[in-house]
């Protein structure tokens, strides 16, 4: 079978491609800028999505669908249940010490009473008319949430001193009772009472408010706007106090994009700098300074169109996709040296249409293979559940094949112009004609000035003028050196170990995005999750058991499955039991009710007639009226629900095995039933991400298989890629945990990435050892990386030097993106210059060297002659001297 016919035909198709743009480089110098110029324009159209929820949490989540039931069977709550899954505005302030002593002073509180009169004076105006918290607040049973340790010392500090208070749960009356427990944290007891509280050291005020996507909802976001500003603006002495809204976050990520313009313009003019630095030599004729800055525009203008598309056909920017400038410039300079590195393993000798012929059947196959890889990973990317992963592959992807266009069009076009002046031999700077080293005449013309060909040479070595410092490198020094035995038994140990510690981290790992990271490092937001993780943990949200389906509640068995239910939950590892008083149960209260009242053994109508007239009307179960949905007719229950207190949720891995443990028992009752609360939306982030990426890095991994077989002419080869690809994937993994790095949407992404860059790193040097003729494994493991070590280390590092200046970011994303991406950069260099040459040398046989009766210059690396033109009787033009080409 001829593995290589794909292969053929597209380099047969490059060559003649390079030698047509040769012959006519200005239409493909011109239309590529007007392309962008086009493109880019959409930009006006371009919108934001900021929504955290519908970013960073799974769009088929389990707790998404859980809301709507809720919204649904609770509907006659309306928008006054925060809890029946409504979406609420809300504004929180969490006061504590700056020494970190006793909040519970007499002073202390009166400073919270202070904050708290200036948040409920808090207006806002619409039409004229003026709206205060009492207007705009959730009310239950009609009146206001009331913050309930400011609501026990009534509203006045001078009760303090005359309070005792005890601990979760504060009775002042038996009919009374408050929960303070997600009011007030770090508290001290009293050493003679197990829940009497002698100091604590925050208070937690929160104030409800409704959602409303009418105008409605304006008020309530000016009104968080002023709280935020209130709250700021308060700073009594002694006293830290933090804030947060239910847009914080949002307007952390806008804030958290504001910088990228100028961390962007410092990194574009890094990759200048480098690009130049990169391109030069000791040879002011072969240098390329003003082709490489060419190759930092094309990338650029790959760049610009990619978000002109997106926003052309309405996918909207999330601040995720800031880190695609960085990265996108790295990919699109390490097209371009990969083409600048075909371009000077060309014949100097040859026209500058046979060196584009050369170099494009060469390179274009090369970023061809790289760009198919990269974009069919970002396209595997688009089938994931989570939208950020999905808006920032669908920009990366149409990146990466916009710059592949764009290198073959506008970047080719800039090739053929510098070819020219090579053959011209002027200066790479100034343009004018100079004369070469040999014939320079003075050290300084040859320091500053000299360079080219030399007119006595009739013959000229393309690796004594053509190969730059690094190639050489590789080949007389590099590759020798780590292809000694000793080399290889250290490499083959050195895998061993890096495999080892990555598989170790892969069973590290931990899952999900915490909210708090994507609020930026000291901003007030991430101020005020540090505390809330402080000092409110200890008592969690309230979860939501719901029997879905309307039963015959009146009957005993019935009532016992549903309290079975209950106490299976209050007996997981994360709920406070049935002892300690903290679940809310209007069944167990009406059943003691039955006995008080000894009413034994009621019929169905008893049953509900009692519950709804005589017992719901009584002041102290009243609270219980939205937990429970009666029939059309009043004649039976259809819906009701029960509250359990969660515990010491201080991690994001317990905050996902508290939710599926206790998803485990309501799935498991013998009613229909399910548990909730609005955090869970987030909390199914944890549980979806493991599975969702690896159904992507599978399919990718499977895609890349095929590509390979169908692109890289050796099924070896193929399966070498992919084995390459697997390892270096699971070394990201692995070893991003131990650089405190969660699997989570932003490493999502970069996973993703690493399947391109994998298959980069690895194919190329894989098929240059197996396509080698240079008679030993030792000899062809040292030509593949004298051909493909400099391009390798050159986009690596441009790559790194494109996205470093996210790992000085005050922000989480970005900073992981940098870690992610570094090591997907620096593990994916460490296989392809060490790893990948010493494997192929100890388990690939080398063929054994035939000599060909002729060798045609024009055939490249690995390419099959017979497809190419015969040119062994051109004539080749060289500055001042015209020689038929030496066979």
């Amino acid at each position: 079978m001829a593995f290589d016919c794909i292969e053929k035909a597209i380099r047969l198709c490059f060559f003649n491609y390079g030698g047509f743009i040769a012959r006519h480089p200005f239409p493909f110098l011109i239309l590529p800028v007007l392309l962008a110029g086009a493109l880019g324009a959409g930009i006006v159209f371009l919108t934001e999505e900021q929504n955290v929820e519908a970013l960073y949490t799974p769009e088929n989540g389990q707790a998404k669908t859980d809301r709507a039931t809720v919204e649904n069977l609770f509907a006659q709550n309306g928008k006054d249940d925060p809890l029946a899954g409504s979406v609420t505005r809300y504004g929180n302030a969490i006061i504590r010490m700056e020494n970190g002593g006793n909040v519970l002073t007499e002073s202390a509180v009166q400073e919270m009473i202070n904050l708290h009169d200036m948040i409920m004076n808090i207006s806002v105006f619409q039409n004229d008319t003026e709206y205060t918290f009492l207007d705009l607040c959730i009310k239950i049973d009609g009146v206001c949430n009331e913050n309930a340790l400011l609501a026990v010392y009534g509203y006045n500090s001078s009760n303090v001193p005359v309070t005792t208070l005890t601990y979760p749960l504060h009775r002042p009356t038996a009919d009374t009772v408050f929960f303070l427990g997600g009011g007030l944290g770090g508290v001290t007891f009293n050493s003679s009472s197990s829940d009497e509280v002698l100091s604590g050291e925050a208070v937690l005020l929160s104030y409800l408010l409704l959602y409303e996507e009418t105008a409605d909802d304006l008020r309530g976001a000016m009104w968080e706007k002023i709280f935020i500003d209130v709250v700021s603006a308060f700073k009594p002495a002694g006293i830290q106090v933090t804030r947060f809204v239910s847009t914080s976050l949002e307007d952390e990520l806008t804030a958290a994009s504001a910088n990228l313009i100028r961390d962007f313009s410092i990194t574009f003019s890094v990759f200048i700098f480098f690009t130049i630095l990169s391109c030069m030599m000791f040879d002011w004729v072969r240098s390329k300074p003003c082709l490489a800055a060419c190759g930092v525009l094309s990338a650029c203008l790959s760049l610009v169109s990619s978000f002109g598309l997106m926003s052309y056909i309405g996918v909207p920017y999330a601040n995720i996709v800031g880190a695609a400038p960085f990265l996108i410039l790295g990919i699109g300079v390490d097209d371009m040296f990969i083409m600048v590195a075909a371009w000077r393993k060309t014949d100097t000798r040859l026209s500058v249409e046979g060196r584009m012929r050369e170099a494009f059947s060469e390179a274009a196959m090369s970023i061809t293979i790289t760009s198919v890889t990269d974009a069919l990973a970002f396209g595997v990317g688009t089938i994931t559940y989570f939208q950020s992963v999905r808006i920032f592959c669908l920009y990366l992807g149409s990146a990466v094949l916009v710059d592949y266009l764009y290198q073959l069009t506008f970047f080719g076009a800039c090739m053929v112009l510098t070819g020219r002046r090579e053959a011209a031999n002027r200066h790479c700077l100034s343009c004018n004609k100079v004369r070469s080293k040999e014939e320079s005449g003075s050290k300084a013309y040859t320091l500053f000035c000299a360079g080219g060909a030399s007119k006595d040479r009739s013959v000229i070595s393309v690796e004594e003028t053509n190969d730059h410092a690094l190639m050489i490198f590789f080949k007389k020094y590099y590759g020798p050196f780590i292809t000694r035995p000793l080399m290889a038994v250290f490499t083959v140990v050195l895998y061993a170990g890096y495999l080892a510690t990555a598989m170790y981290g892969c069973t590290q790992l931990q899952m999900g995005l915490s909210l708090r990271n994507l609020a930026r490092d000291n901003s007030y937001a991430a101020n005020y999750k540090d505390d809330a993780r402080a000092y409110f943990t200890s008592y969690g949200p309230q979860i939501a058991l719901m029997f879905t389906e309307p039963r015959d509640m009146w009957h005993p068995s019935i009532q016992d499955i549903m309290e079975t239910t209950l106490v299976s939950i209050e007996d997981s590892e994360y709920v406070y039991n049935k002892t300690e008083g903290l679940s809310v149960s209007w069944l167990r209260d009406y059943r003691a009710y039955l006995e008080l009242i000894d009413l034994r053994d009621p019929t169905q109508a008893q049953f509900v007639d009692t519950l709804r007239n005589h017992f719901l009307k009584l002041p102290a179960f009243e609270r219980y009226s939205p937990d429970i949905v009666f029939s059309d007719d009043g004649l039976s229950i259809e819906i009701s629900r029960f509250f359990v207190t969660t515990k010491d949720l201080d991690s994001t891995t317990k905050e996902s095995t508290m939710m599926t443990d206790l998803r485990t028992i309501a799935e498991g009752s013998e009613l229909p039933a399910i548990v909730y609360h609005p955090t869970f939306i987030f909390f199914d982030q944890f549980i979806a991400i493991f599975p969702n990426t690896m159904q992507n890095l599978g399919i990718a991994v499977g895609a890349m298989l095929i590509v390979s077989l169908l692109m890289i002419p050796n099924p070896i080869c193929s399966i070498l890629v992919t084995l390459s690809l697997t390892s270096i994937v699971t070394g990201v993994i692995g070893f991003m945990t131990h650089w405190d790095v969660n699997l989570d949407n932003i490493s999502m992404t970069n996973l993703i990435i690493c399947i391109g860059f994998s298959v980069d790193f690895s194919a190329h040097i894989s098929y240059a050892y197996v396509s080698g003729n240079q008679g030993s494994r030792r000899e062809n493991a040292i030509h593949a990386l004298y051909s493909l070590g400099m391009p390798i280390v050159q986009g690596s590092l441009s790559t790194i030097l494109g996205i470093l200046i996210l790992a000085f970011s005050d922000t989480y994303i970005f900073r992981t993106f940098f870690k992610t991406m570094f090591l997907v950069i620096s593990l994916g260099t460490l296989h392809g210059i060490l790893f990948i040459p010493v494997f192929l040398m100890l388990l690939i046989p080398a063929k054994i060297r035939k000599e060909p009766e002729s060798v045609d210059k024009t055939g490249g690396e690995g390419y099959p002659f017979s497809v190419l033109p015969d040119t062994r009787n051109d004539v080749i033009e060289m500055p001042q001297h015209t020689f038929t080409k030496s066979m």
